[in-house]
């Protein structure tokens, strides 16, 4: 997990997203629903905080992008509570279903406005 953790940041640190590579290998480790969503949340969170504070240092990131990246960070907050509660009542194989549905929804868009 270590190591797919720290592909997706540096990856993310490098072309700027790594989501889908990260849920690629994290969905590869055969976690419950609970673990996923888990282990996704604590590298994105492990991920943009590092990145904050690197674009700090360099003057990259000013007072509004701060003010937009808290309030994008408890949006999430949010977001996963909510996903919690609805990945508890599916069952396993649907949740791998839905995530390869948006996985490849991601890919599309990705190659789309590339």
């Amino acid at each position: 997990m270590l190591i797919g953790g720290g592909l997706t940041g540096f990856l993310s640190g490098l072309i700027g997203s790594a989501g889908p590579i990260g849920a690629a290998f994290f969905l590869g480790l055969d976690l419950t629903a609970t673990a996923y969503v888990a282990s996704e949340a604590f590298t994105a969170l492990t991920m943009h905080l590092t990145k904050t504070v690197v674009y700090s240092k360099y003057a990259l990131i000013g007072k509004e992008e701060l003010y937009y990246g808290l309030f994008i960070g408890a949006a999430m907050i949010l977001g996963s509570w909510s996903g919690r509660k609805i990945i508890e009542k599916i069952s396993r194989d649907k949740f791998i279903f839905l995530v390869e549905i948006l996985l490849i929804i991601t890919g599309i868009q990705m190659i789309w406005t590339s």
